[in-house]
């Protein structure tokens, strides 16, 4: 997947300084996130991470694969097999906390999903859930209190600290979950091993990951606007690209390609063939800013903002660019979040010439594919509260079990769906769809607690299914990882993103051409000193100490 010093094994290293090794086999050293690292600390011993077991009971209509393509269903299964055969409990009470991007729900005496989930579970599921847009804010607060739920979810962000936040209030859970200790979770080893390794801090295993696929994202674009435009869906070149984007702008039609400055970034990024945020090459690291590569992605961007095919506003990240690509004022909306497909088929519902389109990336020269980015595996982590008695670790592992359930499953269609006839009916299909009050009830914030991994799935539109697949089977095996995925750094999660806003902010005036193209030689070195040399070090100290020996 990458050049590399370091042996792909599965070991959590234990001794002093070390990170999360990379796992054997499938994705596991994959690409660029947020969320945080793993570190170790000078904690004994070692975990391995747990043994990855796909669930077979569910048969998909398009497969996925061992290198991480999603497995793509037409419809949702008619049979829904059991995967938790018991209840995890036994009317105990269990605590949780995490974000949430609606409106909180009513609480269980007047929610009758709610209710039911307890009666499934076992438990009574007693959640603070708290707005995404607040949780960062709100993590540390709790943390500081006395009184920690028994689950809590980690930021999607850096947090400063973190492996020593972890051994001090939460669980290693490395005794139920390492190797084939999580064949007591089956639902839990269904989860890719590409998604652990930001479980992985001080030699062991602390918490639950929340999986997200290996393609990361998708470069969305609005078909029927390329079509009338008379200009390919697959540019071939740079240059190709560039008469697209031309052809596709007309400010007089309040049309532009782009709405904001990162998306032809992103695309530039993968044409011109820079790092995936990192490169490593015999245990030395290179930031994608120090390549000529990413200079020459600069140099394209003042090209392509001095050409006017970029919305006027696109140095403004409150921009609403999704609501701009729905409405045709912007036809490229690139390296957007994969699972918003199916919100673009449902928000243009009523626009009968919409199409929706995904673009590959080629290489600049025209010379083949360019390689993909992938993504982290995961959108954060769910960490366990220290317990007294052990027997409400193994009961919150039981309830997360019961979570993870994978699609299709009986589990899993409750967990999303809740009661057929009060919170779901079926259509002409199958397909389950919300009620309005199945719409209210069922957003309660469990998919940040434990999820199963993803699965390609738009019900009733098959082509969009196969359009998908065929995408990230495309993508996806010319990938590459961004090699620190799975290593904490304390620069990169206390300095970096100050450091990180200051440069592209240097970035973004030398692009609308208010700073001399020079300059980014001195916001390279700039962002250096800031965080960029210590974070390198630090990552290849954690590397070397993890990996040992050469590939």
């Amino acid at each position: 997947m990458s050049k590399s010093a370091f042996s792909r094994r599965s070991l959590i290293a234990g001794a002093g300084g070390s990170a999360a090794l990379f796992a054997a086999g499938g994705l596991a050293g994959c690409s660029s996130g947020g969320g945080s690292g793993s570190e170790g600390s000078s904690a004994g011993g070692s975990a391995t991470l747990p043994t990855y077991t796909p669930y077979t009971g569910v048969t998909p209509d398009l497969p996925g694969t061992e290198e991480g393509v999603d497995p793509a269903y037409y419809n949702f299964p008619a049979d829904n097999p059991v995967s938790v055969s018991e209840k995890p409990g036994n009317g105990e009470t269990l605590t949780g906390m995490a974000n949430i991007y609606y409106a909180v729900p009513p609480g269980p005496d007047s929610n009758s999903y709610w209710a039911g989930l307890n009666e499934r579970l076992g438990v009574d599921l007693q959640l603070q859930m708290v707005s995404a847009a607040d949780y960062t804010q709100k993590f540390p607060t709790t943390i500081a209190g006395n009184d920690l739920p028994d689950m809590v979810q980690v930021p999607n962000a850096p947090v400063p600290n973190l492996p020593q936040l972890l051994k001090a209030r939460f669980t290693d859970l490395s005794e139920h979950l390492s190797g084939d200790a999580i064949n007591d979770y089956p639902n839990l080893a269904n989860i890719p091993t590409r998604s652990w390794l930001p479980t992985a801090h001080n030699g062991g295993i602390y918490g639950v990951p929340i999986p997200r696929g290996a393609i990361g994202v998708y470069h969305f674009i609005r078909a029927d606007l390329f079509e009338a435009a008379g200009v390919s869906t697959e540019p071939q070149s740079y240059e190709e690209f560039v008469d697209a984007t031309k052809a596709l702008t007309d400010p007089g039609q309040r049309r532009w390609a782009f709405s904001l400055v990162n998306q032809p970034r992103q695309l530039l990024g993968r044409m011109n063939e820079e790092p995936n945020v990192w490169a490593e090459d015999g245990g030395q690291l290179t930031h994608m800013y120090e390549t000529e590569q990413y200079a020459q992605t600069v140099t394209d961007l003042i090209a392509m903002w001095k050409s006017g095919v970029m919305h006027p506003d696109s140095f403004n990240p409150a921009q609403p660019f999704k609501q701009l690509f729905n409405a045709g004022t912007v036809a490229i909306n690139a390296a957007d979040g994969y699972p918003g497909y199916i919100q673009y088929v449902l928000d243009n519902a009523g626009n009968p010439n919409f199409r929706l389109g995904l673009m590959p990336v080629n290489k600049r020269d025209g010379s083949g594919l360019a390689e993909w980015a992938l993504g982290p595996g995961y959108y954060s982590i769910n960490v366990l509260t220290k317990q007294e008695d052990p027997e409400k670790i193994k009961l919150a592992l039981r309830v997360l079990n019961w979570l993870a359930a994978p699609f299709g499953t009986e589990e899993y269609l409750y967990r999303l769906y809740g009661e057929e006839g009060v919170d779901h009916t079926l259509d002409a299909d199958g397909n389950p769809v919300l009620t309005p009050t199945g719409t209210t009830n069922t957003v309660l914030p469990i998919r940040y607690l434990a999820d199963s991994p993803y699965n390609i799935y738009v019900p009733g539109r098959p082509q969009d299914a196969e359009q998908q697949h065929d995408y990230q089977s495309l993508e996806i095996p010319v990938g590459i990882p961004n090699p620190v995925v799975g290593f904490y750094s304390e620069t990169a999660a206390s300095a970096n993103a100050a450091a990180d806003i200051n440069f592209n902010d240097g970035v973004n005036a030398i692009i609308q051409e208010r700073r001399p193209f020079s300059d980014l030689e001195n916001l390279i070195s700039t962002w250096r000193s800031a965080a960029g040399d210590a974070m390198r070090n630090e990552y290849q100290d954690a590397m070397q100490a993890a990996g040992g020996t050469s590939a």
